[in-house]
């Protein structure tokens, strides 16, 4: 069955299912008393919005969450541990389903929802899902064809490219809107202001360690007309990290970090990019968006009111917006399974939704985007995200079972990449990482039809799309 049409397939039952049954009103109090345990990892929309509406939960319905929040690293070794174990006191637990999504539902550790999405004494008549959930958002739920509904995606963050304004404007610099743009503003906005040798500005901030970088790099892999994985002639599933354009990208983006990023960017985990960029010491930052509360925020940065956020530039192979959303889910071992799908209800509703998005994170219901009282961190901000929640697809990491192995193999190319910068010793790794990849599929894949080889659910970008979050901050002219 065409993927398109199974994906509508799916959504239609789901909303036949919830609209066709929810009538009666939720009682939001039935499981007052209970304590639910959830697992989230370290985020700036933690404190911008997932406490502040714990405590509202708590208020309305009796029901009170704790959260442990940490490293992304250290929370998924938890979750699994847990999870492994049976545990039941993991009740809830945050995700990135093109990340574990996969190991995760393979193993069947995951609820199935679509029990909880359609009873009508646990969903609000109104929930409106999928009807009022953007397209690629819907896209990342599923990533394996034909899995149970065992996820519900919540925030619509994207890897996008954080740019300082001032810096632009001051310099005459032209936006990108190419990938040869990008390089040259990258080199134009290398600033040594003393003349000592040393840039006090860096034209380019982004991940540039390991494994780490596969999730800012994606974009730059896809829009070069690279990929992950491709299907071969007989229909399996291979890499395709070695191809030339999947090559040309591995050059490019380690040339940026290698001559235009400071050497801290080779170690730094995102927090530590974001907090350079926030302390005024990069002109361009790639990022996922929702850290531009950190650098918009006074009390915390030094370049406030003075960033936006534009889609990645285009390149010869289009241009793909990097969408590795955040899920929320239910341990197929919780005790409290109602009470947790009610705290998800809760906190996925129109309402609470249209708060997170106030808040400058960005959300995946399309209601949240177009409601009136909605207004954008900066015109740049609202334009790319939303496009991106639209057309973005979830290509951050390689989707796999074996996916730690695979982003270490992704992660070794880009290390040469960055720290050499020869062509030759960049192809070479690649076909190291490209034979381990392919050789893991059927080791760990068998019967299994992963739905990330080339992101066939994406649709094409709109002309114009690229340059409207530019033109929304009036950054246009620029370069002229």
């Amino acid at each position: 069955m065409d993927r398109k049409f199974h994906s509508l397939v799916l959504a239609t039952t789901f909303a036949l299912g919830v609209t066709g049954t929810a009538s009666a009103e939720v009682n939001w109090r039935q499981f007052e008393g209970t304590t639910l345990n959830a697992a989230y990892f370290t985020a700036n929309y933690i404190d911008a919005w997932w406490r502040p509406m714990a405590k509202q939960f708590q208020k309305e319905t009796g029901i009170k969450v704790k959260m442990q929040v940490l490293q992304a690293g250290q929370i998924r070794k938890k979750q699994d541990i847990m999870l492994a174990g049976k545990d039941s006191t993991l009740d809830v637990l945050m995700l990135q389903m093109d990340n574990r999504g996969g190991k995760l539902t393979a193993a069947g550790h995951l609820e199935d929802l679509e029990p909880y999405l359609s009873d009508s004494s646990l969903t609000p008549a109104n929930y409106d899902y999928p009807g009022d959930w953007l397209g690629g958002c819907l896209n990342t739920e599923r990533v394996i064809k034909g899995q149970s509904h065992n996820n519900i995606v919540w925030s619509a963050q994207a890897q996008l490219l954080h740019i300082r304004k001032d810096l632009f404007k001051k310099y005459n610099v032209k936006v990108p809107t190419n990938m040869a743009e990008l390089e040259d503003a990258a080199k134009k906005l290398t600033i040594d202001e003393d003349g000592d040798g040393k840039p006090e500005i860096y034209g380019f901030l982004s991940r540039g360690w390991g494994r780490l970088t596969t999730a800012s790099f994606a974009s730059y892999l896809f829009n070069h007309g690279g990929s992950w994985f491709k299907t071969a002639a007989d229909g399996t599933k291979v890499a395709n990290i070695n191809s030339k354009e999947s090559v040309d990208a591995f050059e490019f983006y380690g040339r940026l970090i290698r001559e235009y990023a400071p050497k801290s960017a080779l170690s730094n985990k995102p927090p530590q990019n974001a907090a350079l960029y926030a302390a005024g010491k990069a002109a361009m930052h790639q990022e996922l968006n929702f850290w531009h509360g950190l650098s918009d925020n006074p009390k915390k940065s030094r370049i406030a009111g003075k960033s936006t956020v534009i889609l990645v530039p285009e390149g010869a192979g289009g241009s793909f917006p990097n969408l590795p959303t955040t899920s929320i889910a239910i341990s197929k071992y919780s005790e409290k399974k109602k009470a947790a799908w009610l705290y998800i209800a809760w906190m996925t509703q129109k309402h609470i939704m249209l708060k997170g998005q106030n808040a400058a994170v960005p959300m995946c219901r399309r209601s949240a985007w177009d409601d009136p009282s909605y207004k954008a961190p900066t015109p740049g901000w609202g334009s790319s995200a939303k496009h991106a929640a639209d057309y973005g697809i979830a290509i951050a990491k390689p989707q796999a079972i074996a996916i730690g192995q695979m982003r270490d193999a992704a992660g070794d190319v880009m290390n040469i990449a960055i720290r050499n910068g020869d062509r030759a010793a960049i192809q070479a790794a690649a076909d190291d990482a490209a034979k381990l990849m392919t050789a893991l599929v059927p080791k760990t894949e068998t019967g299994m039809d992963f739905m990330g080889v080339m992101p066939s659910l994406g649709k094409r970008m709109k002309a114009g799309v690229q340059e409207e979050p530019i033109a929304a901050d009036g950054l246009d002219k620029l370069g002229q």
